[in-house]
């Protein structure tokens, strides 16, 4: 993009709509002929890619290669041989159930008598096969925090009651020993009603000519953290995962045969028994429920209709308690009735409240707000001490990028869609730096970590089909996203605590799912990238650089509304270890969308390399067309040159026939980490292969611990201060970790 951006840079600022127009001509002409794309080496000086004798390797923990897996889910679609042998390549560490929205309302106990439905029963045999932790969005739309301890209870209590009461309802006594919990996640229906994956919407709308209700966002996030009292009537808009149906406040039921009576247990309880107004019920005789599904009936002309004065029942109609309202009309309830139920609703928990009774529950697990307070709430001396009285572990966020993927792809920027993978990455770096200071200035007592989850290129509904989203560039950000998030993990910059893609499988083609699971199964473009990640870094990262790597100028926002060319690598490139440890491998993301280019890897002779498997993804970038090659070549030991497609996602695996001490990670290496994080007196060292010796560092990298053996896996830290430390740990001659150690 050199050449041409440097050049469309200058038409934009005189021209923007013929720009426009001239730069996705530009693309089109240039994906027209793709295959001259792999005649055209990068010009100038060569690339080369120089790999260390003992490249000294950080392993990567499983809570950073996670996956979303809806409780919804059918069991018979993850019990296919496609479906286990994809799964596996995509080397997952650890699973978040129930998944997003309907996570907020997900009653677990009652989805246990679904066989065929991925529920808490049948999900732990399915990850205990693939030695795969869980991760656990609490029901926070219509639960309690009181129901949450005692799910965390279930999970993690060791004593005789709730080993008997698991092999009661899991058919498994045994321990699942859940250690990150999130509570809430972007509500739709849940009863902090106005948030959407699509935004936030501050207006509830009523009857036609009755004045708007405004809920603001920082009632929201007040709602959020302290819980309280809201009112389920009227309606908004259809946004996200609203529907007709959701979109509307109150409960509604829709009656096929008449009944004399009915007991309804509401939604979002708890009901008021106070206030004789509390309650309100709206009967609808004959209602269409084909004009109602019609697409030209609008939100407004469905509400008026369902919410007549005339409707309502009068009050020796009904009756309720605080979760069920009991519908007795006059003459009772004739066939093609609509109820709606508007009511009250009081007393919820909020976060903090679900965050202490978990707490209590178990104070060893780990614990998620996925709720960022606005700046008045953040500003606020008295949140700011409640906040600090109930502290997370992490916070969550949702990096979508479709602000800035969408616009790039439709303006034909396809190498800024994939840079905007970088600036998500940095994004992330500084969000955990506010968290970091707030930690100081709000008196926090511990850490806060990050936990990202749905994140992906952009959000299904803003992609239309066969939109460019669709194809390869989602293929490239999914790859860089990886990479660089774990690689601002293992260099400290981000305090990472789970990491999970948005989403693994699904009916359906959806291009933001991972694995197809329809008749004939498939693995999307996302999951064809991921899973190339996978068997490159999964079990460990290195650091590597490109001597001379081409320079590319992207068009990005300059944060005062308009555009700076700003220059960046053409060639994104990592190296790590996969399962197979007799393979060193290369990660190599070229982002330049018009040119190919040729990498020169100069491969130690210490290695004894003999074979080179090279992978290669691409596609035609203006739809959702995508090419992948596959090449298993013999090396005879002289530089290997990789020919990198324009605007590509690549892979590198060198088969050793030397281990270069790495043969340890068969025998557990990779397993190694330190526990607890944080920790009070001793960490232990889970890795089958002990360590030889280890050092305790202080932030300012003054050794504080020496230890020369390693008695039974574990080292006293009880004599350390309250901070942050390093562990590093010799393994062998040639192999060595550093961890990262919180001391409480």
């Amino acid at each position: 993009m050199c050449v041409t951006h440097l050049l469309a840079f200058i038409i934009a600022i005189i021209k923007p709509s013929q720009y426009y127009q001239s730069i996705y001509m530009l693309r089109i002409i240039s994906i027209s002929h793709l295959l001259l794309l792999f005649t055209f080496s990068s010009r100038g000086q060569s690339i080369n890619l120089v790999l260390p004798e003992n490249p000294v390797i950080d392993s990567i923990l499983p809570e950073w290669k996670g996956y979303n897996h809806g409780g919804s889910v059918s069991v018979s679609e993850i019990q296919t041989p496609d479906f286990i042998n994809a799964f596996f390549k995509l080397n997952p560490g650890i699973i978040r159930w129930p998944g997003g929205n309907k996570g907020n309302n997900y009653r677990w106990e009652d989805h246990l008598n679904q066989n065929n439905k991925l529920n808490l029963k049948k999900l732990i045999p399915f990850l205990d096969s693939f030695n795969v932790e869980l991760q656990v969005v609490v029901n926070f739309g219509n639960g309690t925090a009181t129901e949450a301890a005692e799910f965390v209870n279930i999970c993690n209590n060791q004593n005789a009651y709730y080993t008997q009461l698991r092999d009661s309802l899991l058919n498994n006594p045994n321990p699942i020993d859940v250690k990150y919990w999130e509570i809430g996640n972007e509500s739709t229906d849940a009863w902090a009603y106005a948030y959407s994956w699509l935004g936030f919407q501050e207006e509830i709308h009523f009857r036609s000519g009755v004045p708007n209700n405004t809920f603001t966002k920082r009632e929201a996030d007040s709602l959020y953290f302290y819980g309280g009292d809201l009112t389920r009537e009227g309606w908004v808009e259809i946004i996200g995962g609203l529907d007709k149906n959701t979109a509307i406040l109150g409960d509604l039921k829709f009656y096929p045969n008449g009944q004399a009576t009915d007991t309804v247990i509401v939604t979002y309880p708890l009901l008021d028994t106070t206030d004789i107004n509390s309650v309100r019920i709206y009967r609808t005789s004959n209602f269409d429920m084909d004009w109602a599904g019609d697409t030209t009936t609008n939100q407004q002309e469905l509400y008026d209709s369902i919410s007549n004065p005339a409707n309502l029942l009068s009050a020796v109609e009904f009756s309720w308690d605080q979760t069920q309202v009991i519908v007795n009309p006059i003459g009772g309830i004739y066939s093609n009735d609509l109820i709606l139920i508007e009511y009250n609703s009081t007393n919820h928990d909020g976060a903090f409240a679900f965050r202490d009774f978990m707490k209590a529950a178990d104070p060893s697990i780990e614990i998620g707000y996925t709720v960022m307070p606005d700046d008045s709430l953040a500003s606020n001396l008295i949140f700011q001490q409640d906040f600090s009285a109930s502290p997370p572990e992490f916070m969550i966020k949702h990096p979508y990028a479709s602000n800035l993927t969408i616009p790039a792809i439709q303006q034909g920027y396809f190498s800024e869609a994939i840079y905007a993978s970088e600036k998500k990455v940095q994004s992330m770096v500084n969000f955990g730096n506010i968290w970091n200071q707030r930690e100081l200035d709000w008196g926090i007592p511990n850490e806060i970590g990050l936990s990202l989850t749905e994140w992906n290129v952009a959000l299904y509904d803003e992609a239309p089909q066969n939109h460019p989203i669709r194809g390869i560039i989602c293929g490239l950000y999914v790859a860089d996203f990886w990479a660089r998030t774990i690689e601002s993990a293992l260099n400290d910059s981000l305090d990472l605590r789970t990491m999970n893609h948005y989403a693994l499988s699904a009916q359906g083609n959806n291009f933001i799912h991972l694995l197809h699971t329809n008749p004939m199964f498939s693995v999307g473009v996302e999951g064809k990238a991921t899973t190339m990640v996978m068997e490159s870094l999964a079990e460990g990262m290195f650091p590597v650089s490109l001597l001379n790597n081409p320079q590319i100028d992207v068009l990005t926002n300059d944060g005062q509304g308009g555009s700076t060319l700003v220059s960046i690598d053409a060639i994104s490139t990592w190296g790590g270890v996969g399962k197979k440890s007799e393979y060193i491998n290369l990660l190599l993301i070229n982002r330049d969308d018009e040119n190919s280019h040729t990498i020169d890897i100069d491969i130690p002779a210490i290695w004894q390399a003999d074979s080179i498997i090279f992978e290669s993804l691409y596609g035609t970038m203006i739809d959702e067309t995508v090419f992948s090659s596959y090449d298993n070549s013999l090396y005879t030991g002289i530089t290997y040159s990789a020919l990198l497609p324009a605007f590509s996602v690549n892979t590198v695996r060198i088969h050793l026939t030397t281990s270069l001490g790495l043969d340890e990670q068969d025998n557990g290496f990779t397993e190694a980490a330190i526990y607890p994080i944080p920790s009070s007196d001793f960490i232990y060292f889970p890795s089958k292969q002990m360590p030889i010796s280890i050092g305790i560092y202080n932030n300012l990298g003054q050794k504080i611990i020496d230890q020369s053996a390693v008695d039974i896996n574990k080292v006293d830290v009880s004599q350390l201060k309250k901070g942050i430390y390093f562990v590093r740990a010799i393994y062998s001659e040639k192999n060595s970790a550093t961890y990262k150690l919180v001391k409480q």
